[in-house]
C-alpha cells in the first residue's frame, strides 16, 4: 500500500509541475510577446521531488512479498536482462541523448530535439519505461509488483499526454511543427512537411 501511495503521489507532483509550468509560462508569455519563456523556477525541484517518489515506491514494491508468479528461474534471469538494458537505455535516452545530441546539432535553446530516438517518436522514453519495469516486475516474479508497474505505465502514459498536449507546445516553440512530422509513440520514419 505505501509503494502505491508514493508512487501516486510522485505521478501527481509530476502532473502537478506540468500544470505549474503551463499555466504560468502562458501568463508571461504575454508578457514576452510570442518568445519562448525560460525555465520555471522550482519546475526541476518538482520534477525530481515526483521522480524520486516514484523510484522510492518502485524500490518499496520490490522489497513487499506478495503472491508469487512462480516463473521459472532462466525467464526471470531473461526478464532482468531485459529490465535493465530497458533501464539503461531510458536512461540514456532522457538524460545523456538530448543534451549531447542538442550540441552536436547545434539545436537552438527552446527547440525541441528532433534526432536520434526523437526522430522515431516523440516519447522514446515510454518504451524503454515499460521495458525497465516489466522486466524487473517479472524478475521479481511478485503479482502484486506486475499489477503495480502496469498501474505506474498508465500514469505514465497519462503524464506523457499532458506533456504532449499541453507543456512541450509551450516549452519548445518549434513542438507543433516536430508533432507533425515524428509520430507520438509508435516508432516511425520521420514524415516531410
Amino acid at each position: 500500500m505505501v509503494s502505491i501511495i508514493f508512487i501516486f503521489c510522485g505521478f501527481a507532483v509530476l502532473m502537478f509541475a506540468e500544470w505549474r509550468y503551463v499555466h504560468f509560462s502562458r501568463k508571461s508569455q504575454r508578457a514576452l510577446r510570442g518568445k519562448t519563456p525560460g525555465l520555471l523556477p522550482g519546475h526541476t525541484a518538482l520534477q525530481a521531488a515526483g521522480y524520486i517518489a516514484v523510484a522510492a515506491g518502485m524500490l518499496i514494491s520490490l522489497l513487499h512479498e506478495g503472491l508469487a508468479l512462480h516463473i521459472p528461474p532462466l525467464v526471470r534471469t531473461i526478464s532482468l536482462c531485459i529490465g535493465l538494458l530497458g533501464g539503461a537505455l531510458l536512461v540514456w535516452t532522457v538524460f545523456i541523448e538530448i543534451p549531447v545530441g542538442a550540441k552536436k546539432h547545434a539545436v537552438e535553446p527552446g527547440c525541441a530535439y528532433h534526432y536520434g530516438s526523437y526522430g522515431m517518436c516523440r516519447h522514446p522514453g515510454f518504451w524503454w519505461f515499460l521495458i525497465f519495469t516489466l522486466g524487473i516486475a517479472l524478475w521479481k516474479s511478485d503479482f502484486y509488483a506486475f499489477l503495480l508497474f502496469f498501474f505506474e505505465n498508465a500514469l505514465n502514459l497519462l503524464l506523457i499526454l499532458l506533456q504532449d498536449k499541453y507543456t512541450f507546445i509551450v516549452q519548445f516553440r518549434d513542438y507543433q511543427e516536430y508533432q507533425k512530422k515524428v509520430p507520438f509513440l509508435l516508432p516511425g520514419p520521420k514524415q516531410d512537411g
